[in-house]
């Protein structure tokens, strides 16, 4: 029986390396590992306690079985509460606490202090092995964690969830009642029967091996621990990017689907720029060879490459990334990971944004262009509402808004101003004898010859018919008699062709002058009565030139 144990033991030892090597590493699988690793340990030192011939090195051994044995009812708690998806209600520190019992029970195991957990008596025959009162209490935690156990997973099976997650609490506790039931068996047959038989029999190493071959099937068979593997793998699939995954020497190691509408490959070959030779043409060969002598040349960075492809009339652009798998440290090439990402809309897109872009910018052109017509539509409104369309002096009607604010400014800061009104001699006569036409044209050389003797700042403008209004501000008595007297003789010189042949025409005019030096500050009170004051002065003094008998000027001071 004793050679069962061992090949107990080799069998378990083959599957924990079996497992280890097939299945990606999570964290269920470490804490099932250990698991694993405690199981095995129990035939092992079975075997060894069997064949040692001195008491003292049997007890030993048996004393690491039954260290490893109280190890079992929690290890298999801490697996079940990962199964179930209760580690997040786990801490370090609970998981401590919850070990208490068990470790409690391997602390006396190991010390059996006056043998009061196991002890041997080669003189009993088959009863060798003696147990005291903490051999019983190790057996009382050991079915505590596996009922509380038992009643976890029941829990979780009721509360239900996901068919895979069923599946895994039910695989799990198949297992635990097959090793809860050789338990027993070796309880009762080694333990409190051992009395009627004449040997030892290995039943729970056997029902050790059963549990674990069972789980071991169902983790092969149902890839139980492997989601995180089957997730990742069908990430990759899912993707529209094609992906290759090679080592150190360009093996192609992995490549998802997306991969094969591209290239043809196959796991195991060398990726090398020959494989692009049915696929691509020779000048995107000879760019890929490029690259790849370039990632060669640099295999710790990131390189990447665009290429255009003409396909079934149309291009297709693809964007080539080349990025190192490094070890954890950083520091050790493991591989390469290349991408093959279509592109095309987004090149599509972006000339199509450009397009709109350029098409807005010619709407921009044309709206800034409109603006600019409709800024000097404006301006020309604005200028004909404010000038008279024949002479194109100030019209009246800006006069008196002007006049009215300058003024007011005039009157508030005692600026001394000046005001001519005047008048064309004897206009009707000349409409009469030659024409409105010539008319015209003899106000408009007026007010030419006018405008030719003001300042900048002075302003002209048609106060009606013939008749015109000349602001001068900052101007006062002297000065403005001077511009007056130089009006007058500039009116007098010049000459107005008729049309007929050398025949001309000249004009006097009669003005009225109203300079203004001193102020009462009772005008600001109404600005808009001051100003028709003053312009009936101007008036009054434009009539009596011309009642004086015309081509005179009549100055007033206003005070």
């Amino acid at each position: 029986m004793m050679w069962l144990d061992f090949s107990m033991f080799l069998v378990l030892l083959g599957l924990f390396f079996y497992v280890f090597a097939v299945g990606s590493i999570t964290v269920l699988h470490k804490i099932y590992l250990v698991l694993h690793l405690i199981l095995i340990v129990w035939p092992l030192t079975q075997f060894i306690a069997q064949t040692m011939p001195g008491s003292s090195y049997r007890l030993f051994y048996l004393s690491a079985s039954y260290a490893s044995l109280s190890l079992i009812g929690v290890g298999w708690f801490i697996f079940v509460v990962f199964l179930t998806g209760q580690a997040n209600v786990i801490r370090a520190r609970r998981i401590m606490m919850l070990a208490l019992p068990a470790l409690i029970s391997v602390v006396c195991v190991l010390w059996n202090p006056n043998e009061l957990f196991l002890s041997i008596n080669e003189h009993l025959g088959v009863k060798q092995q003696q147990s005291g009162p903490l051999f019983w209490y190790m057996i009382v935690q050991l079915f505590t964690y596996i009922l509380v156990s038992l009643i976890v997973m029941g829990y979780s099976i009721r509360r239900g969830g996901s068919v895979r997650q069923q599946m895994l609490v039910k695989t799990a506790m198949n297992g635990i009642f097959v090793l809860v039931l050789f338990g027993l068996g070796d309880f009762l047959v080694n333990i409190i029967f051992i009395h009627y038989f004449s040997s030892y029999f290995s039943i729970f190493s056997v029902g050790i091996t059963l549990s674990a071959v069972y789980l071991v099937h169902a983790i092969t068979r149902h890839r139980v621990f492997d989601i995180i593997q089957i997730v990742q793998r069908d990430v990759m699939n899912t993707i529209s990017t094609g992906i290759i995954v090679l080592d150190e020497s360009g093996t192609v190691l992995e490549f998802n689907k997306a991969m094969k509408s591209i290239l043809k490959l196959r796991i195991g070959e060398k990726f090398t720029p020959y494989a692009l030779t049915v696929h691509f043409p020779n000048h995107i060969k000879k760019e890929f060879d490029e690259f790849l002598e370039e990632q060669g040349k640099r295999p710790m960075e990131r390189q990447e490459l665009e290429v255009a492809l003409l396909s079934d009339g149309h291009y297709r652009f693809i964007i080539v990334q080349s990025a190192p798998i490094l070890s954890q440290k950083k520091k050790e090439l493991l591989g390469r990971l290349l991408t093959f990402h279509d592109v095309t809309e987004l090149r599509m897109l972006v000339e199509e944004t450009n397009s709109q872009n350029e098409l807005l910018q010619e709407r921009n052109n044309e709206l800034l262009i409109m603006q600019d017509e409709l800024f000097q539509a404006n301006k020309m409104l604005e200028h004909m509402a404010i000038t008279d369309g024949l002479t194109g002096c100030y019209n009246r009607r800006y006069l008196l808004q002007q006049l009215e604010h300058e003024v007011a400014v005039n009157v508030q800061h005692g600026i001394p101003f000046s005001i001519f009104l005047f008048d064309i001699d004897l206009f009707k006569s000349i409409n009469d004898k030659h024409g409105h036409l010539v008319g015209d044209e003899v106000i408009c050389a007026t007010v030419d010859a006018v405008r030719s003797t003001l300042r900048a700042a002075d302003i002209l403008a048609r106060y009606g018919g013939e008749e015109f209004t000349v602001y001068l501000p900052h101007t006062n008595r002297e000065q403005a008699d001077i511009i007056a007297d130089r009006v007058k003789e500039s009116v007098e010189q010049n000459e107005v062709k008729t049309g007929h042949g050398s025949q001309t025409v000249n004009v006097t005019i009669s003005m009225g002058v109203v300079s203004v030096e001193q102020f009462d500050q009772r005008a600001l009170d109404n600005p808009k009565a001051f100003l028709k004051e003053l312009l009936a002065q101007a008036d009054a003094a434009l009539y009596e030139a011309k009642y004086s008998g015309r081509n005179r000027i009549v100055k007033r001071k206003l005070a």
